[in-house]
């Protein structure tokens, strides 16, 4: 029973990651990450860590951060 906790859990990732496909890097700037299992690029970029910060949904799906990406991740 727990594997199949672990294989929806993951199953739930990697569908989030494809809602947001269109959400990645888009140069240098303040972006919300989302975590869970996985670490996906939410939004971005914003030009101030306020911004970015004002911009994270109100979702506990997730556990969203704001971090300055000044490469590409990957």
């Amino acid at each position: 029973m727990k594997r199949m906790g672990i294989l929806v859990a993951v199953c739930l990732c990697l569908a989030a990651g494809s809602v947001k496909a269109d959400e990645y890097w888009h140069g240098p700037g303040w972006y919300v990450m989302a975590y869970q299992l996985a670490v996906i690029i939410w939004s971005g970029p914003y030009d101030s860590k306020e911004a970015c910060e004002a911009s994270k949904p109100a979702n506990d799906e997730f556990e969203y951060d704001c971090s300055y990406l000044d490469k590409e991740p990957g």
